[in-house]
């Protein structure tokens, strides 16, 4: 069964195609009025066609759509909506003007905004009323438990029992299950006591999350359940279940957490994840095509002729290993690696260690200059990993370091990498105690809550460096 992201993500993709083939309907409409385009010449169609549709790329890239974020209201999309087509005139006269092409007057530009604006709006307006009718049949939703209950707890009960936001509340996990004075007296819109479905008590909780399929869970416990909560977070974590937090009167003493807009409160989030955003995606997805198609045009095919060539002669074998390993959202994929060891049964389940015997005179040498990586950069073309992220490991890693540290599925929230912000700062090579991982986990998990496209140059440039002078842990 599809993901609740994965459903995320594809109605972003929709979403965005179907602004872009509106935004371009208007675009003709400008052209029968003798709005658009902005020059005489019809040779310069095309190009002005073009130029006009980079620009609002860019400018849907600054200002989101957000017809179909849950919680999003009428005027968040009316608001976004004109901004979107502002920053379309601006930005497509900034690059006419840098082309030395005929850059609009203002009642053209004025005018082309204008027929922007009422296009795109009337087509968000449509889209928004077609995703509430699909959410309210049960399509595209996010199944959720809440364990707890409370004043906020009900709040946020309340907002997904609208089903406009999309959110399939399965129960409610609850020792108390507090009568009606839950301040309801001040808040009609709480939901009352025999309205709520209410499935069992905390301790339930994880046997549910075990027998059903659920996408986030909400906490609102007291300081009385901090070991339930430790318990329920580690499962979690090691199930890839979106984790929040609902405040209550007291802080509650968990890891760094960040606040999440939910309706007219704040619930508190796990972790933060700058790559669930579309438009990030897109940058990063963008870049790692373009770098991995330039790769593998380009040096790759002289490379794999030379290792092919010096493979063949100092051992025998295949020249590719390909490998089973736990990629993006613990989905497992073939990974792609220059062949540097001999032969064995053991190459799926034993690391390479220093001095490893396996390991052959050439191969040492395509480890320690990273040259047997390279092939994941098909992988990056294929979209199973990204040129910067986690490293990806092995199926046996994943089923034992998942059982000994509790938070080790996160750095899976992201695509594994080539290279990684922990492989830069001191964290390759073996794995001799669960501790070693321990301090890589926290630094994968520091990359996907920090991550920013000039992070990944950064660690691209840090990864060339480390080449150049060599690691004493490639082995």
């Amino acid at each position: 069964m599809k993901s609740a992201l994965d459903k995320s993500i594809k109605l972003d993709l929709f979403v965005s195609c179907v602004d872009l083939i509106v935004f371009n309907v208007m675009l003709l409409l400008c052209n029968v009025m003798d709005f658009w385009p902005y020059t005489d010449d019809k040779r310069l169609l095309l190009t002005d066609f073009t130029v006009a549709n980079i620009a609002y790329a860019l400018s849907l890239c600054l200002v989101t759509i957000t017809l179909h974020h849950r919680l999003s209201r009428p005027e968040t999309v009316l608001r976004n909506t004109f901004r979107t087509s502002v920053l379309f005139i601006i930005t497509n006269a900034a690059v006419l003007g840098m082309a030395h092409l005929s850059v609009p007057g203002f009642f053209r530009s004025a005018s082309v905004a204008a027929m922007v604006f009422l296009g795109t709006t009337i087509e968000r307006l449509l889209m928004r009323k077609f995703v509430l009718k699909q959410r309210s049949v049960g399509r595209s939703h996010v199944d959720t438990i809440i364990i707890g209950d409370g004043y906020m707890a009900r709040k946020v009960m309340a907002v997904m029992n609208d089903s406009w936001n999309g959110y399939n509340l399965l129960g409610v996990f609850s020792d108390s299950r507090y009568e009606d004075d839950v301040r309801r007296d001040d808040d009609d819109s709480l939901p009352a006591k025999e309205d709520i479905k209410f499935i069992g008590e905390v301790n339930d909780a994880i046997d549910f999350l075990r027998a059903n399929r659920v996408d986030e869970v909400y906490i609102a416990l007291s300081q009385d359940f901090d070991d339930k909560l430790k318990e329920i977070t580690d499962y979690c974590d090691q199930n890839m279940m979106r984790l929040y937090y609902i405040p209550l009167d007291y802080s509650v003493n968990t890891r760094k957490t960040h606040a999440v807009e939910f309706g007219d409160i704040y619930v508190m989030a796990q972790y933060k994840e700058p790559l669930k955003r579309l438009k990030n995606r897109m940058v990063k997805r963008c870049f790692d095509l373009l770098v991995s198609l330039c790769f593998l045009c380009t040096l790759f095919p002289i490379i794999y002729i030379l290792v092919a060539l010096i493979s063949k002669i100092t051992m025998p074998g295949p020249v590719f290993f390909k490998q089973k390993r736990t990629g993006f959202d613990g989905r497992d994929f073939y990974c792609y690696k220059f062949r540097s060891m001999k032969v064995n049964v053991d190459s799926d389940k034993v690391q390479a260690t220093k001095d490893d015997p396996r390991i052959t005179a050439f191969g040492k040498f395509l480890r320690h200059s990273n040259i047997d990586e390279l092939p994941q950069f098909i992988n990056v073309l294929k979209g199973d990993m990204s040129i910067v992220g986690p490293r990806p490991h092995m199926l046996a890693h994943t089923e034992y370091y998942s059982d000994q540290i509790s938070d080790y599925m996160i750095r899976h929230y992201v695509k594994p990498g080539v290279t990684g912000w922990a492989q830069t700062h001191g964290e390759r090579g073996e794995t001799r105690r669960v501790e070693d991982m321990e301090r890589r986990v926290r630094k994968d998990i520091w990359y996907v809550e920090h991550w920013s496209f000039w992070l990944d140059i950064q660690i691209i440039f840090k990864t060339a460096l480390d080449v150049i002078k060599g690691d004493e842990k490639a082995y």
